[in-house]
């Protein structure tokens, strides 16, 4: 029997991480790990989720907050995601890293963003994905995947508004340069940055809030079929080291 195919989705205890963790196990024949913040993050909804026959979940952790970690041992959370999931949980390939977890937890326009705010962010969704791709580079399998869950106000080309968003579209941006570097450097590597909607999260709601919408106009659920569409359509030959939104229209640098 062929081993289990195997994906690594990072802040999958809520959220969007949370709902592909939870996708993905309904796939047979699936290994997901998931990575929490810390040990006293609550696992009972992740525990809880059902398994598809041969499928099942590693839960790990990372966390990539400038308030509790600095630059230097940002690089060594990941280095131990890598240390616990070769040791402890004998894992020896990952086939599709998701890099989800991020913050947007201050949209301010650029005057009244602060540098703090801007290092935050910076560090949770810039720094975060690709000191975890460094890291775990040595398990990634022939072929794998690596994904950005990013987002259009990190977008360039597509600015047409004053969305107060500096801080989370600085970060998003830079990761997405991220991920068209390693498309380009990495031949193995199929790279793709996925905008998923504006979606009814924490992060979603703090966007709403901050322009005075009510809401988010987009399901979990939905979100996520797209996310996971754009996912396992991507190859190295047709979208790898492009950014799209999650029903597939491409979104301008």
């Amino acid at each position: 029997m062929a081993p289990n195919t195997v994906y690594l989705v990072t802040g999958g205890n809520r959220g969007i991480g949370f709902g592909l963790t939870g996708a993905l196990l309904l796939r047979p024949n699936t290994t997901v790990i998931a990575t929490v913040r810390t040990d006293k993050t609550s696992k009972d909804t992740l525990l809880a989720l059902p398994l598809a026959e041969g499928s099942n979940l590693i839960i790990t952790y990372l966390d990539v907050d400038v308030v509790k970690t600095q630059y230097e041992s940002l690089e060594r959370s990941t280095q131990e995601v890598y240390r616990a999931l070769t040791t402890a949980y004998k894992v020896t390939k990952i086939d599709t890293i998701i890099c989800n977890a991020g913050i947007g937890s201050s949209f301010r326009p650029s005057l009244s963003t602060t540098y703090s705010s801007l290092l935050t962010h910076f560090q949770v969704n810039t720094l975060g994905p690709i000191s975890l791709f460094q890291s775990l580079y040595p398990l990634l399998s022939p072929n794998s995947k690596f994904i950005l869950i990013s987002s259009v106000l990190g977008s360039i080309g597509a600015m047409d508004g004053q969305e107060p968003s500096l801080a989370y579209g600085v970060s998003k941006a830079g990761a997405n340069y991220f991920v068209r570097k390693v498309h380009f450097e990495n031949e193995g590597v199929t790279t793709l940055a996925v905008h998923p909607g504006w979606v009814k999260t924490e992060n979603g709601q703090n966007f709403a809030d901050s322009i005075g919408v009510e809401e988010p106009p987009m399901s979990l659920e939905d979100s996520v079929k797209g996310v996971l569409e754009q996912i396992d359509a991507a190859t190295k030959s047709t979208t790898s080291g492009s950014f799209v939104s999650y029903d597939g229209t491409v979104i301008p640098w």
